[in-house]
């Protein structure tokens, strides 16, 4: 945490640029790390230059988009946007900053475009997985996360959690034990650790694949104008001139 916190102050004096938010997003975020999973760091800012930073040292990854991007990106209900203002890792936040995105997140949360955004990841991963004897359980990971997430939008009229136990709050028992079961066991193995094939318990992803097919046509698409986002950066960027 310090020495992420460093880097940032770091990038921002390098930049000159005004840091508004930072989380952590990834596998360390959405509850399944593994021993020698990277540090994905994710920041938001205010700047007159260049609309993205990217920064890799060592085990960190670090981007930035800044507050222009981010608000057209929310235009569109980004779901990877999103789901940083979930992540229970905060390294910074301008006092309000949070809390007002989060606002702002309601009013464009689009259930179909987060929806579609996790639809395409599972069908992704299924095709990685769903014929090999054995795969990298990152991979099966990722497939059950984003499944997971499609059944909560499909339930749920909130946005989206981001991390694994909040999306199964909702399951039963068998997904919650198997899950968490995986989850131990990922902790004490690398990122390239391969698991075997459970016929089982793949034969109930691909039960829940069906059931979340048959529901998606019933979501809500959210049309809400530009003029919230208008607002919000312009008093950003008073804020940012007052500072």
């Amino acid at each position: 945490m310090e020495k992420i916190n460093e880097i940032l102050n770091e990038i921002a004096q390098k930049k000159k640029i005004r840091i508004l938010y930072a989380c952590e997003t990834g596998s360390r975020a959405w509850g399944f790390p593994s021993p020698d999973s990277d540090y994905d760091v994710r920041f938001i800012y205010m700047s007159q230059r260049k609309d993205t930073i990217e920064h890799m040292v060592g085990d960190l990854d670090i981007t930035g988009w800044d507050l222009r991007k981010s608000l057209l990106l929310l235009r569109k209900s980004n779901a990877t946007l999103i789901e940083r203002f979930q992540s229970p890792i905060e390294y910074y936040s301008v006092d309000g900053f949070k809390n007002d995105f989060k606002t702002l997140i309601k009013k464009y949360y689009s259930p179909t475009a987060v929806y579609f955004h996790h639809y395409s990841l599972a069908k992704k991963f299924l095709e990685e997985i769903k014929d090999a004897k054995e795969y990298k359980l990152k991979s099966w990971f990722y497939m059950v996360r984003s499944l997971f997430s499609c059944s909560w939008i499909l339930e749920n009229d909130s946005v989206l959690p981001m991390n694994i136990q909040d999306l199964m709050s909702w399951m039963g028992e068998y997904w919650r034990s198997q899950v968490n079961e995986l989850i131990e066991l990922k902790k004490t193995v690398g990122e390239k650790y391969l698991h075997p094939y459970d016929k089982q318990l793949n034969g109930r992803i691909l039960e829940l694949f069906e059931m979340i097919e048959k529901s998606k046509d019933n979501l809500k698409v959210n049309r809400t104008n530009m003029s919230y986002l208008d607002k919000f950066f312009l008093d950003k960027l008073d804020e940012h001139v007052d500072n």
